[in-house]
């Protein structure tokens, strides 16, 4: 019983093991959806930009070069391929939720989302990459590796739980199947290589916390009650302004000055308006004069 046992625990802690359960799985994958395609049958639950086959095309050559020298010597080139590959699934998974917003696109955007995060940060370590870009600063470092895993796990039965629910026919329960196998595996497969590296303490050491993103979402909050402070004080102002004016009647009294105002300065108008035109009589009436004794003296001269 103890030998069986200890056979069943080691295929999920072998790399090989693994990574050759994800090749068996790809090709399932590849082989059903195109024989279903061929039966005129549309399976819309993976409908993105990328493909649903192309997806799988491209883990199914990244793993298969893991078997060869080759891939083993351009490991780190393969690595932030499929990073590159699962960053593209994401964003466009994100997208795919504003098209068309409903529990399997959330649950599919949260996974890629996590499943992204999963793979940046074990298999860019020990890279360049890593240390150019200070993802040993990343908050994302303090989630231990058990704990995505599980995260993970948990989406992925969920996931597959309203994929099977929302599919009537057999061959959308194939596929939504095997993609959970498929992603149960993939998980695994980085889990023990982030295993791997944490043994060998490969960039270990990593600085990156979530208090530090607390403590400056706090100081935005704190900010944000002193602002809620000065605001309150403000209107707290306003208010005993508006009783003050209330209780004197200064809205009165203003309206009774902004009369005898416009009073005063209508009677100032009629009186400049009375003078102008007396002071253009006298000038008419000087005019008239002056005209008239020029008559006269013209006369006497005729004479």
């Amino acid at each position: 019983m103890k030998k069986t046992k200890e056979k069943e625990l080691k295929w999920y802690n072998s790399g090989h093991k693994i990574t050759s359960a994800v090749i068996a799985v790809i090709l399932l994958i590849i082989i059903c959806s195109q024989s279903f395609a061929n039966g005129e049958f549309t399976f819309e639950l993976f409908s993105s930009v990328i493909n649903h086959n192309s997806i799988y095309l491209f883990a199914l050559i990244y793993f298969i070069l893991l078997k060869f020298s080759v891939g083993k010597r351009y490991f780190n080139y393969l690595n932030v391929f499929l990073v590159f590959i699962y960053f593209i699934v994401m964003v466009t998974s994100g997208l795919t939720v504003f098209q068309s917003f409903s529990l399997n696109t959330v649950l599919n955007f949260i996974l890629n989302f996590v499943l992204f995060i999963y793979l940046s940060h074990t298999l860019f370590r020990d890279t360049r990459i890593w240390k150019e870009f200070h993802l040993g600063k990343s908050p994302f470092n303090e989630l231990t590796n058990d704990w995505i895993y599980y995260a993970i796990i948990v989406l992925t039965v969920f996931l597959l739980a309203v994929n099977l629910i929302s599919t009537v026919v057999l061959r959308g329960v194939i596929i939504s199947l095997l993609d959970a196998v498929y992603m149960l595996l993939f998980g695994r497969y980085i889990y023990l290589y982030r295993d791997y590296l944490d043994h060998k303490q490969l960039d270990a050491s990593n600085e990156g916390n979530f208090d530090e993103i607390r403590g400056k979402v706090q100081e935005v909050l704190d900010k944000t009650e002193i602002d809620d402070k000065i605001v309150d004080g403000v209107k707290d102002m306003k208010e005993k302004i508006d009783t003050f004016v209330e209780e004197k009647e200064i809205d009165k009294k203003i309206d009774s000055v902004k009369e005898k105002v416009f009073d005063t300065s209508s009677a100032i108008k009629d009186t400049i308006q009375d003078t102008l035109s007396t002071n253009e009589k006298k000038t008419v009436k000087k005019s008239d004069k002056k005209s008239t004794t020029r008559k006269t003296t013209k006369k006497g001269d005729d004479k």
